[in-house]
């Protein structure tokens, strides 16, 4: 039996008492001034401790006593089956190694899930996507573009209408089914270059098929613009650089805040660098075409090495400029790797 004096509030009026709080064996009485009270320790609720504020017992009626005997309060927790977990707690919150422990779990909890977690619930949320809501996405963001920085392509007629015969090859009647389209655009500013947008529409650009040597090199790089296309890698790409808005979506199925990112995918379209995931998704499915075709792989290399030579060129004349330069190549990189990626394939 243990008592000790401890503050008391009946919770019914603000006043203050001192009386004698007694545990004996499962039984807490409260003695003092007007106050005669009994109950079962297992009746009570003892709120966690926060920092040294001081601890509080909650009594049945509503009454409320205030208590900073340690053992007395240990005893009252054993009894009520709390001890180990309050314990623990409260270890944990005054042990600095424990701490620093906690938070390097966080750390890594936060880690794993941008690594592993955020690309699975891309992945989800991008390929749940409903195909009219795909649509307006990349119907809108070429719309952008147009707008901002690309105009109409000065290919002959014919030259295009071989090219998108070349594209509707490539796509194959799954393809032709899905809507895939492939858009000629000229864009100095971006130079050489093929974009994906949603809904599986393609663009080139007039200096990407001037700098091919033979049409098997600008398959190439249609069939990796389709495989980001089949892969939705665009779509998984801005997924996963809006975290916030990801798992808003992927949790609540709330589409706006995936159509919303409309307006800002063209940007992400000319700045951003695929993941290697993506990129060797992509490459991998350029490689299956091709070896499907009898083309041979080194086509894909040599336009490939073309690209980040004229990429290096380009480079070099915007040095000290205020825009850097960019190319197909800008928005995919590692290109040494790839080459030789693509020419050990053979």
């Amino acid at each position: 039996m243990k008592s000790v004096t401890v503050a008391y509030f009946d919770g019914k009026v603000s006043t203050r008492q001192e009386v004698v709080l007694t545990l004996d064996g499962e039984v807490v009485t409260i003695r003092g001034k007007g106050v005669d009270l009994a109950y079962p320790v297992a009746s009570l609720r003892i709120p966690p401790g926060v920092g040294s504020v001081r601890r509080t017992v909650r009594l049945p009626d509503g009454g409320v006593c205030e208590l900073e005997d340690a053992e007395l309060l240990a005893g009252l927790e054993r009894v009520c089956g709390g001890k180990n977990a309050v314990h623990l707690l409260h270890r944990w919150e005054r042990s600095l190694p424990l701490a620093l422990a906690a938070l390097a779990m966080i750390a890594l909890v936060v880690v794993l899930f941008l690594r592993y977690g955020v690309p699975t619930l891309a992945r989800h949320a991008a390929f749940a996507l409903p195909a009219a809501t795909e649509g307006t996405i990349g119907r809108e963001s070429l719309a952008t573009l147009d707008r901002l920085l690309m105009k109409p392509s000065t290919l002959s007629k014919e030259r295009r209408a071989e090219l998108t015969a070349l594209f509707q090859r490539l796509a194959g009647p799954a393809g032709g089914a899905a809507g895939y389209r492939l858009e000629f655009r000229s864009c100095p500013a971006i130079g050489a270059n093929a974009i994906a947008l949603p809904a599986g529409i393609v663009i080139i650009t007039d200096d990407l098929v001037e700098l091919a040597k033979q049409d098997d090199e600008i398959a190439a790089i249609l069939a990796h613009e389709l495989g980001h296309v089949r892969g939705r890698h665009i779509l998984r790409h801005v997924l996963q650089s809006s975290v916030a808005g990801l798992v808003v979506a992927t949790l609540t199925g709330d589409l706006v805040s995936i159509t919303s990112l409309a307006a800002t995918l063209p940007t992400v379209l000319v700045d951003a660098s695929f993941s290697r995931e993506f990129e060797r998704e992509a490459d991998d499915a350029a490689l299956a075409w091709m070896k499907s075709a009898g083309v041979p792989p080194r086509r894909y290399a040599e336009i490939l090495g073309r690209l980040q030579a004229q990429l290096d060129v380009r480079h070099g004349k915007k040095a000290g400029g205020s825009h850097p330069a960019r190319n197909y190549l800008s928005t995919h990189p590692d290109t040494g790797e790839r080459i030789r990626r693509i020419l050990g394939s053979i």
